[in-house]
């Protein structure tokens, strides 16, 4: 009996220190809120991260890193730290400017103690585009090519550029003529582009998204050189895989040719 009483003791104690070694470890760690691993978000919205970590020995540094759609992780923020314990409140605003699909985000919080221990966590942020709204840019300027001024346009990059540049997608094709009249169209030093004119009021370049660029492009009839411009009209183009619709505001034709020139926004 009293070998049995022994055993029974014996056991007693080593479920007591295995309930302690169990409860020393519980809780150690990263742990984020929100709590849940995937978060579908929008675009331009912003995710409130709340981090907080516990470690069994003096923390070091701490990061936060972005992966976007498997290009590779990008430091975000980086501490020195201490001590075993470290809060963090962290707002990551989603960017607003992919293009259709599914986007993957994956935000990676990390520790590092002074033994060198390495601590993990990762959340994935979801983003699916179905519609972008464009931004604009206004304020352009592109002269007569029977001017010394810029007679083309970079409408990626939004920069003038003279008509003998193959980088230029737009350009102005005047013809010499007697009155130095502005002729009032445009063409394309780059092979392949092609234009759909819509007049006044019959797009809605205020709202305009890559989505309804896109389906207009698509569906309107499509020429290399567009002629009899004037303000309000509306050009789409599509250049590589990039939807633009260009607003012709003013299309001024003063005496000579020096001032001739065409004001315009941007939207891509």
């Amino acid at each position: 009996m009293n070998f049995f009483k022994y055993l029974i003791c014996l056991s007693a104690i080593v479920v007591l220190f295995s309930c302690n070694d169990s409860d020393d470890d519980e809780g150690f760690g990263i742990e984020i809120s929100p709590e849940a691993n995937r978060l579908n978000r929008e675009g331009g919205s912003v995710v409130n991260f709340v981090v907080s970590i516990q470690s069994t020995e003096d923390l070091r540094r701490y990061r936060v890193s972005e992966n976007i759609d498997n290009g590779g992780f990008n430091l975000l923020k980086e501490a020195d730290i201490s001590g075993k314990f470290y809060s963090d409140f962290f707002d990551y605003t989603v960017p607003d400017t992919f293009d259709f699909g599914l986007h993957e985000i994956v935000i990676k919080f990390s520790t590092l103690d002074v033994r060198g221990n390495l601590m993990e966590r990762a959340k994935v942020i979801n983003v699916n585009v179905t519609e972008r709204t464009l931004t604009e840019y206004g304020g352009n300027t592109m002269y007569s090519n029977l001017s010394s001024q810029p007679d083309a346009f970079d409408l990626l990059n939004g920069s003038s550029k003279y008509s003998s540049d193959t980088l230029a997608h737009i350009r102005d094709f005047t013809l010499a003529n007697p009155n130095d009249s502005l002729g009032k169209a445009w063409t394309s030093p780059m092979p392949g582009i092609s234009f759909v004119r819509i007049g006044s009021g019959g797009f809605d370049y205020g709202n305009a998204t890559d989505q309804n660029v896109m389906t207009s492009y698509e569906a309107g009839v499509k020429n290399d050189t567009i002629r009899n411009l004037k303000a309000e009209d509306v050009i789409l183009t599509k250049i590589n895989d990039t939807y633009v619709a260009v607003k012709l505001v003013l299309v001024i034709d003063e005496a000579g040719t020096t001032n001739d020139r065409y004001f315009f926004s941007i939207k891509r």
